[in-house]
């Protein structure tokens, strides 16, 4: 089943270049002792209370969550996005701590042209943001000088991210 749900995401990818593995990520970003991988699909309910707090249109159902564990102690969460930059699909995890607040977002498959790709110093500045800050581009997070798109992408993820993450916490304990 997770060889399955990975290849899927690599073939929605459009074939992107993988640039990192989430549980390896979600493992180091949060020095977990395990990691835990949850494939969540929303039902009606939740797809549209996720619509209304991501404020954005929600085109699927089906997302994958990644646990941090130490012992039986949640740490932290990943949250795995696909995301359209331009034509082509980018691939997103949302490092996610336990007051619901970004810790980083780390880029695991991108098959944009590299220009686009948002440097590691802009994607910091998602650090300790959660839901009470806008997250919009040009309001609570600069814009990208020739990464637009990408910007936007990146922006909207973190608040589906953690929109996500707060409708589904329940489903995960």
């Amino acid at each position: 089943m997770k060889t399955l749900i990975y290849l899927l995401i690599i073939f929605n990818s459009g074939f992107a270049q993988i640039l990192g593995d989430p549980v390896a990520l979600t493992q180091h970003a949060f020095n977990a002792k395990s990691i835990e991988q949850k494939t969540i699909i929303l039902n009606e309910k939740q797809v549209q209370q996720l619509s209304k707090s991501s404020q954005q249109t929600i085109d699927t159902k089906l997302y994958r969550v990644y646990i941090a564990k130490n012992g039986s102690s949640t740490i932290g969460y990943g949250v795995l996005l696909n995301k359209k930059v331009r034509t082509k699909t980018a691939i997103a995890l949302y490092l996610i701590d336990m007051k619901s607040s970004i810790k980083s977002i780390e880029i695991v498959a991108f098959n944009e042209p590299i220009e686009y790709l948002p440097t590691k110093t802009w994607l910091d500045g998602f650090a300790n943001k959660n839901g009470t800050n806008a997250l919009h581009l040009n309001q609570d997070v600069p814009t990208v000088s020739g990464a637009t798109l990408s910007a936007h992408a990146i922006t909207d993820g973190s608040r589906l991210a953690l929109s996500i993450l707060n409708i589904i916490k329940l489903q995960l304990e």
